[in-house]
């Protein structure tokens, strides 16, 4: 194998992104919503015929080769006919001989984490982070909820004939992510982009971002912000309601909005985010309430090498 392809630094064309199905967080306009050209390594590994293995991005930042930037976690595309572990640390050695700078990385444990620990021996763990997701197994929302208490609630919500779930159209967007920004501050909770970029990121990927808005007698009162990474996953980027509501937990019903969602367009996998506060530690009510709501969780690790 080692024998039969070479890395380069190039992106795919729109075209095989587009045949390939990338992952959002993979392609090239993803990227340069946050950085500069210039400053980006895209490493794409194609076999001697010419066809697509394996690619990935990192972005020079602060004197260290970063991937992901602004996404929540590293996002590779490969063939899967190849072992992921090898192809990643082959593009880290790349990086490591080409540029002679450190790599960091933030990966979900779906990576085969400690396999991918045993082939690089200078990797230094920065970080763990605790996260949630769903397995699309059940045919309802109200059927993924483990805790009984939960259901009921839901239930009791949805009787309510004030609630209303819409979604946020474009011309709604920038002022609907303001108030998600401003809930999320009072909340103590970390804002990773602006609405400028929120509004940007839309535009050019109208079919992946997402968002629902929950209003109580046309209030609003709850938002929730998603991304369609894939064809089978979505990542659930903020959802977040109102303080002076949260006692109601009208968030169930955000929460069912994006299940239906998922549902409805045969994705498998939903992606709750981490359940963290920002001093690192773990946040365990959050992570708690994923977990009664139907969420199995994962870690995610930061390292460096």
């Amino acid at each position: 194998m080692r024998q039969n392809y070479q890395i380069s630094e190039q992106f795919p064309s729109p075209e095989e992104e587009e045949a390939l199905s990338f992952p959002l967080f993979a392609r090239k306009e993803y990227w340069l919503l946050h950085l500069k050209e210039d400053v980006l390594v895209p490493l794409t590994i194609r076999n001697h015929q010419d066809e697509i293995m394996a690619f990935c991005c990192f972005g020079q930042v602060k004197n260290r080769l970063i991937t992901p930037f602004n996404a929540p976690f590293f996002s590779l595309y490969s063939t899967g006919n190849h072992e992921k572990v090898f192809l990643v640390s082959e593009m880290i050695n790349y990086c490591k001989t080409i540029y002679n700078l450190p790599v960091q990385m933030t990966v979900k444990s779906d990576l085969d984490f400690y396999k991918f620990q045993n082939s690089i021996s200078t990797l230094n763990i920065k970080k763990v982070e605790i996260g949630s997701q769903w397995d699309i197994i059940s045919d309802s929302f109200i059927k993924q909820i483990k805790k009984k208490r939960k259901r009921r609630r839901l239930k009791a919500l949805l009787a309510e004939k004030t609630f209303e779930i819409q979604e946020v159209r474009i011309n709604e967007w920038e002022e609907v992510y303001e108030q998600n920004l401003s809930w999320r501050i009072e909340k103590g909770h970390q804002n990773f982009m602006n609405q400028d970029e929120m509004l940007k990121a839309k535009i050019e990927f109208p079919q992946s971002y997402h968002a629902f808005q929950l209003k109580k007698d046309q209030d609003l009162i709850g938002t929730a912000y998603f991304l369609k990474v894939d064809q089978n996953m979505i990542y659930v980027y903020s959802l977040i309601t109102s303080p002076s509501i949260d006692s109601e937990e009208p968030s169930l019903l955000l929460w069912k909005a994006i299940y239906d969602y998922a549902k409805n367009d045969n994705i498998s996998t939903v992606d709750m985010g981490t359940s963290m506060f920002p001093d690192g530690n773990i946040n365990k009510d959050l992570a708690r309430y994923k977990q009664f709501i139907g969420g199995s969780y994962y870690k995610k690790y930061t390292f460096e090498c």
